[in-house]
């Protein structure tokens, strides 16, 4: 087996889950790769597969949850073949996530600064004493203010956006090569969001960390990522770096989502109509499954999955009409 490019590529991963017709592919041969110092965004509509994508590559599928094919590698390692003892060294000294869930993924029963000292106890083996200390600059890194008098607090002490930077410098303190961040502003004020957002950059241009930046909103990717990959139940649909995205969306759904982002500098009157049936449909099962919502679907769209294939130099697309 050949050895992938790149810190980290994922090929024609496939996760099913049981369903009362048999297993059903939630991810069906997802491929994309993030490089080494780079920040790429992961985008899609609710149910896509974002989540479910960055689990994988941890290894924290539900029971339930099985890969049906693919790869995932990761420093020349195919994290799927790796056994859970091998995982875990990778997890957290390798690879890090932050949670879309800030508050469930602090212990609300140990005081923030310890929870980050335990970080570089496990990590870098420092001594009780050295890691706090460490914990304290850390989190002044982080622009939390008063630092020292912040770890002593517990989480429910501080607010979201604060809690959220703990766990970024938990995160950091792991030194990890890649960041996988999951909707890390979710249930943030925009101000305290763009606040995270310009953080996670600097840790990035400050640590050269690769960074899988999940999100639903197009404007973050906009201004944080360099590559974005447009996903739509489960299926990858376009795959191109973020100037191209925007200037020369190719696949139909792209166009759509970017379609439905407000704008401020049009006024755009929609007319009531009733959706049609193909419209009120989610997703194919067979074939692409955005074709029951494309504009432009052709009969082989229904049965035939589209192969990924480059469009333009690192331009990805899966769609039949191209």
């Amino acid at each position: 087996m050949v050895e992938a490019q790149g810190l980290l590529r994922i090929q024609e991963l496939s996760v099913t889950f049981p369903s009362r017709d048999g297993r059903v592919a939630i991810l069906d041969r997802v491929s994309f790769e993030v490089g080494e110092n780079e920040i790429v965004g992961l985008v899609g509509e609710s149910g896509s597969g974002k989540t479910m994508t960055s689990l994988t590559v941890m290894g924290f599928l539900p029971p339930s949850g099985q890969v049906d094919g693919g790869e995932i590698w990761f420093k020349g390692k195919d994290l799927l073949r790796l056994t859970e003892e091998e995982m875990q060294e990778v997890r957290g000294g390798e690879i890090a996530m932050i949670f879309q869930s800030t508050r469930s993924a602090l212990n609300p029963l140990m005081r923030v600064g310890d929870q980050v000292a335990r970080v570089y106890q496990i990590q870098q083996k420092l001594s009780a004493q050295e890691a706090y200390k460490e914990a304290v600059r850390m989190l002044g890194r982080m622009g939390i203010p008063d630092a020292e008098e912040r770890a002593r607090a517990y989480p429910h002490q501080l607010s979201g956006g604060m809690c959220q930077r703990v766990l970024v410098a938990m995160m950091v303190a792991c030194e990890p090569a890649l960041l996988i961040a999951d909707e890390p502003t979710t249930g943030l004020d925009v101000t305290i969001q763009a606040q995270i957002f310009e953080l996670i950059k600097d840790v990035q241009r400050s640590t050269g960390a690769s960074i899988l930046l999940i999100t639903h909103d197009l404007g973050v990717i906009a201004e944080t990522c360099q590559r974005v990959v447009v996903m739509y139940a489960g299926q990858v649909m376009e795959t191109a770096s973020v100037e191209r995205l925007f200037a020369e969306p190719c696949h139909p759904y792209t166009r759509r989502l970017l379609e439905s982002v407000l704008r401020v500098d049009r006024v755009v009157e929609v007319p009531e109509r009733e959706l049609t049936p193909s419209e009120e449909a989610t997703y194919s099962l067979r074939g692409c499954r955005f074709a029951p919502c494309c504009p432009v679907v052709l009969p082989r769209c229904w049965e035939e999955r589209p192969a990924r294939k480059e469009f333009r130099p690192d331009h990805w697309l899966s769609c039949h009409q191209i």
